[in-house]
């Protein structure tokens, strides 16, 4: 009778625990989050057309701290030529900020009407001789 009782008890504490798991909490204090890139933290590259031809070309560059230097190699306007995108205009080369951690580098471009067009973009951030470029395309957009 005892044996039965405790094979009861048994199966009951493990009835209850399969019903109600246990939750244990984790301290998030001290964690490390896995990222892609000792400098770049994000980038941003958009194309929108704003009628007549008419081009706002958007670029924005966050590093994972405050750097030494960070901004644009070269940022260029492309379009389809003979099946491939070929650059057709620079507008900015070698353009950066010192000790920040945040760029951004917004202007206008004049295209012609019917015509698909994408930006192209060489991010750089260097801190304590290190450095990272970064290439990023815009999704193309035909302008209006």
């Amino acid at each position: 009778m005892l044996k039965k009782k405790i094979n009861f008890i048994f199966l009951g504490v493990m009835l209850y625990m399969l019903v109600f798991p246990l939750t244990v909490y984790a301290s998030t204090e001290n964690d490390v989050f896995p990222q892609a890139s000792q400098y770049i933290r994000c980038t941003s590259a958009n194309i929108t057309p704003q009628g007549n031809g008419r081009l706002l070309v958007e670029n924005k560059l966050g590093a994972t701290t405050i750097v030494d230097k960070l901004g644009i190699k070269t940022l260029e306007i492309q379009t389809v030529r003979n099946g491939y995108w070929q650059s057709i205009h620079t507008i900015v080369k070698n353009d950066y900020l010192y000790n920040t951690g945040t760029y951004i580098y917004d202007c206008y471009y004049s295209g012609t009407p019917g015509t698909k067009y994408r930006s192209y973009v060489e991010f750089y951030v260097e801190n304590n001789g290190g450095s990272e470029t970064k290439i990023v395309t815009s999704t193309p957009k035909v302008a209006n």
